[in-house]
């Protein structure tokens, strides 16, 4: 399976140009966006981005994008927030928004609620796609410390999905492991970056 991801688009039409010209040079069996795909809105933007696309597609909102952008979401039959779903045969598990953030973002949720609603949906070896990435992987600000979800790590040592897509810190992104889980910091959209992956027994990451 080859999956096409991107995260943290926030509006940019550069972004968009570069993802319709991956899904038609790499024709991918899955598209995943993993967040931010407005700047705090519009949503018309999302339903813009996402819209007939010929490739099986996968979203969970980020901290930065509108709540109600899930309605869009569910319209275009995307939503993997919250839910756990089969796409060319290999189970998806998504979660979106991100832990709290100094800024107040839109779309924040609780160490305890990201923890509570990923184990309703979680299922051993998925794939997880998650806006935020796991505390200590892929999450160093230009501070230096680390900022990812506690919550999200928690259920990765337990649960131990093969592969984890994500984005949120932008100077995160990179490539880390932890025990059997491969997990990816696609890195901004906006500046040009994704991710290409391909599963055929192992994991194989071209950060793009």
């Amino acid at each position: 399976m080859r999956i096409l991801a991107v995260a943290d688009v926030h509006g940019s039409a550069r972004a968009a140009k570069m993802i319709r010209a991956h899904l038609a040079n790499y024709k991918p069996d899955v598209f995943v966006a993993a967040g931010d795909l407005t700047n705090f809105g519009p949503v018309m933007y999302a339903e813009e981005l996402l819209h007939g696309l010929a490739v099986p597609t996968l979203a969970v909102p980020g901290n930065c994008d509108p709540p109600e952008i899930l309605k869009t979401f569910d319209r275009l039959a995307v939503n993997l927030h919250a839910r756990r779903t089969v796409t060319a045969e290999h189970t998806f598990v998504g979660i979106g928004g991100a832990n709290p953030t100094p800024f107040g973002t839109p779309f924040e949720l609780s160490e305890p609620d990201i923890e509570n609603t990923l184990r309703q949906v979680m299922e051993p070896r998925s794939i997880l796609v998650s806006h935020a990435p796991p505390n200590g992987y892929v999450d160093v600000v230009h501070s230096g410390a680390h900022v990812g979800s506690t919550a999200i790590r928690t259920v990765i040592e337990e649960f131990e999905p093969r592969l984890v897509l994500c984005g949120h810190i932008h100077e995160g992104r990179g490539i880390a492991h932890h025990g059997r889980t491969t997990i990816v910091n696609v890195g901004p959209a906006m500046e040009g970056h994704s991710a290409l992956v391909e599963i055929n027994g192992d994991v194989r990451v071209d950060l793009m």
